[in-house]
């Protein structure tokens, strides 16, 4: 009887101690999905890219660059960018250009 007892006390505590780290874990999760932001992803073939997007590898900063992949990008607030994946011979960056090709990043 004694061993029993010990035995359920024991189980009594891991069940304990484990609901309470679940608990802060949960807590810390919640947390940080109310800071995740929406966004839709829409591929763009390249040549179909607004003028001032295309235009903006144009400038002497990214001369030599092309586009490999391009994405528009609706975020859930509704502004809207495009995302290009460019090349220069083996590198390979990311772009933000809104509709007026003005580059964000």
């Amino acid at each position: 009887m004694g061993l029993l007892l010990i035995s359920i006390l024991f189980g009594v505590g891991v069940v304990g101690s484990t609901f309470t780290s679940e608990g802060n874990k949960n807590a810390g999760f919640v947390k940080e999905a109310t800071v995740i932001e929406l966004e839709k992803r829409v591929q763009v073939r390249p040549e179909d890219l607004p003028e001032k997007v295309r235009n903006a590898l144009n400038n002497k900063s990214y001369a030599g660059w092309t586009i490999s992949d391009a994405y528009l990008v609706v975020a859930d607030d509704g502004g809207q960018y495009y995302e290009l994946v460019v090349r220069k011979a083996d590198e390979q960056s990311r772009m933000k250009i809104n509709k007026e090709g003005q580059v964000l990043n």
